[in-house]
């Protein structure tokens, strides 16, 4: 199961508030994260958590090959003679 993997809340709790005695904790926004995900289970429970810790990674790249470093960039001429013509033309 895959509870067993977690901590136990009630633990992480006590800790918290442990810690929030020396003025570092936030007791009610951990105890809200902890809660969280037993609400959502207990509200839904015909939908599971996807382990994306133990998926692979993809082969490639989603969006096709990577750009080689030695990519060439080519600068093209600007035809100013060009700019004048269609500004005559709209005339």
């Amino acid at each position: 199961m895959m509870n067993d993997e977690r901590p136990d809340q009630m633990m992480m709790i006590g800790l918290h508030k442990l810690a929030s005695q020396l003025g570092d904790g936030l007791v009610s926004e951990l105890y809200e994260v902890l809660t969280r995900r037993t609400r959502l289970l207990e509200d839904n429970p015909n939908v599971t958590e996807f382990p994306a810790w133990q998926a692979r990674s993809p082969l490639r790249e989603p969006f096709g090959l990577e750009p080689s470093s030695n990519a060439v960039i080519l600068p093209f001429p600007r035809s100013d003679a060009g700019v004048s013509e269609k500004k005559a033309r709209e005339r």
